[in-house]
């Protein structure tokens, strides 16, 4: 049973959502989170990939809700060259509907209340509370709202905050989960071409046991000629067709570099609602859950300190840009210029990359080779990885 008022109420259960309701309760805050599915974690909403050290952040690898350890990437070109490269740092492949529950669970023991099969349908300001209206005619009262509800996120909407994406910049993806494919455990595969996914990439993230999320990104643009599906269907045909689709996702992808406005009067924005994800990745769950842990101590404070103004939030949005708002814009515009690249280019970096010994093999040379006729560019590969 829900009572009428909250010190926060929080609007999404994925990672970033569950993440801040867990950080807030240790905080001491009364917190309710809503989450309009009926179970956590499900559906799947992405490739389920993860760097080793993010994860270390929050968990140890756990072989419950850990399917793959990756140690090495595959980029393979328009003209099927493939360069094989290892990775200086391990990464793993989820199974989210584990992971997203074992966050959920910390929040609830933490003193956090869950409440699923539940839509948030509106929020206003009254006085200095927050309405948060839910469906079947309910509503509760909040100091703050976080959103947290993905990319489709009406929360900082509702309340005032800019959080439209451009059609370029939102990525249209579509993924399959394969059973009966000969994918080796322990690495990842990127495909890059027109005719594999314009726009953006298509990928291959092993989960064990004969098993694949294989799906790919296009830009929102490239999407208004051809669906998401229509590109992943013509590569599961060719490449795999005899492989049996055992489930499947699709949705939406702010790839923007974030939103202007993480915080406004009573409400911030973590994970996707804010556009969080990395622009040239896609990968977004260990962002959203540091946006979580961010956003918890700025919030518990103003709320002790009985002044939740848009003012007294601001520090989060200032640890966001001073931790990983900067290093986004940087990955948008080397996504800007990887993504447009003709695929003869791409065919070109793999050859060259092909040719040098293993060991000089890394994912920054492959950066910095792609992007040599932009200097400008190439000083912001440096950045990121120096």
């Amino acid at each position: 049973m829900i009572r009428e008022a909250y010190d926060v109420v929080v609007v999404g259960g994925g990672p970033g959502g569950c993440q801040a309701a867990r950080d807030l309760a240790t905080e001491g805050v009364d917190v309710l989170l809503v989450e309009k599915d009926p179970d956590i974690g499900v559906p799947v909403r992405c490739a389920e990939g993860v760097g080793e050290a993010g994860l270390l952040e929050f968990y140890q690898p756990d072989p419950a809700f850990v399917r793959s350890k990756i140690t090495e990437f595959h980029m393979v070109s328009p003209d099927l060259t493939r360069v094989e490269v290892s990775l200086e740092q391990p990464g793993y492949v989820l199974d989210r509907k584990v992971f997203d529950r074992r966050i959920a669970q910390d929040a609830a023991l933490a003193g956090a209340t869950i409440l699923t099969n539940t839509v948030a349908t509106g929020a206003r300001r009254n006085d200095d509370r927050i309405e948060v209206s839910l469906d079947g005619g309910r509503s509760v009262t909040a100091k703050v709202v976080v959103g947290a509800d993905g990319t489709e996120s009406r929360a900082g909407r509702w309340l005032g905050l800019r959080t439209f994406c451009r059609l370029s910049d939102m990525e249209s993806g579509a993924q399959y989960l394969v059973a009966g494919v000969d994918c080796p455990a322990d690495r990842i595969e990127m495909w890059f071409g027109s005719e594999f996914a314009p726009g953006g990439y298509f990928w291959v993230f092993p989960k064990g046991g004969g098993t694949a999320n294989i799906g790919l990104g296009i830009s929102g643009d490239q999407s208004a000629h051809q669906p998401a599906f229509y590109y992943l269907d013509r590569m599961i045909q060719r490449h795999w067709p005899d492989a049996s689709i055992i489930g499947r996702t699709m949705g939406g992808i702010p790839c923007s570099g974030g939103v202007k406005e993480l915080v406004g009067d009573g409400v911030v924005l973590v994970g996707d609602a804010a556009h969080q994800a990395n622009p040239l990745t896609g990968g977004g769950i260990i962002n959203a859950m540091k946006a979580g842990r961010m956003a918890a101590p700025v919030v518990a404070d103003a709320i002790r300190r009985g002044d939740c103004s848009a003012a007294s939030l601001a520090p989060y949005g200032k640890a966001w840009e001073k931790g990983l708002g900067t290093v986004h814009r940087r990955y948008h515009r080397v996504k800007e210029a990887l993504f447009h690249l003709p695929d003869d280019a791409y065919d070109d970096l793999a050859r060259a990359i092909s040719a040098l010994p293993r060991e000089r093999r890394t994912l920054g040379r492959i950066l910095k080779r792609s992007l040599a006729s932009r200097p400008s560019l190439v000083l912001e590969v440096a950045r990121l990885i120096f």
